[in-house]
């Protein structure tokens, strides 16, 4: 979880003009393809009967997706297969939790994931994450600007 972190320390810090917020690169490593890619593998693996393999590629997506209940819920089915009842408790446990967050709560919203979204070609989850940063933080220039950015049609 720790390269969340140091995501979530960047999104607060790159620059604010529309180039500058287009040359920006997110942070990830070479195996992140998206929350439904990252399910659609793990998924498979576990029908195959490839369980070691299912945990860990469900543990790198929540890495970059902590919040993905449904990543949390197959790994705690997964990690119970494979003997792991401690982890797979706390994995479900993490899974119910997140299911039963108050609405008030929303959810987690960061500019870094944002665009990793966007990166990936999930746009309407990537402008959803945008419009929640956007409405915390309305005078955000850099909101602001990455909006209008992909509103436009132009790829960051």
């Amino acid at each position: 979880m720790h390269s969340v972190s140091r995501m979530l320390a960047a999104s607060s810090s790159a620059p604010n003009s529309q180039q500058q917020i287009a040359a920006t690169t997110t942070p990830r490593p070479a195996n992140w393809r998206g929350v439904s890619a990252g399910m659609l593998d793990a998924t498979q693996a576990v029908a195959c009967g490839r369980l070691e393999q299912a945990e860990h590629l469900l543990l790198e997506l929540l890495e970059f997706a902590p919040a993905e209940t449904r990543a949390w819920k197959l790994l705690a089915k997964t990690q119970r297969e494979l003997g792991h009842i401690e982890d797979g408790i706390s994995s479900a446990k993490r899974a119910l939790g997140l299911q039963n967050a108050p609405p008030k709560r929303g959810k987690p919203a960061s500019l870094t994931i944002a665009r990793l979204l966007w990166q990936q070609g999930e746009h309407g989850e990537a402008r959803d994450m945008l419009e929640l940063l956007l409405s915390s933080q309305p005078e955000n220039k850099q909101l602001q600007n990455l909006q209008q950015l992909w509103n436009s049609g132009t790829a960051e």
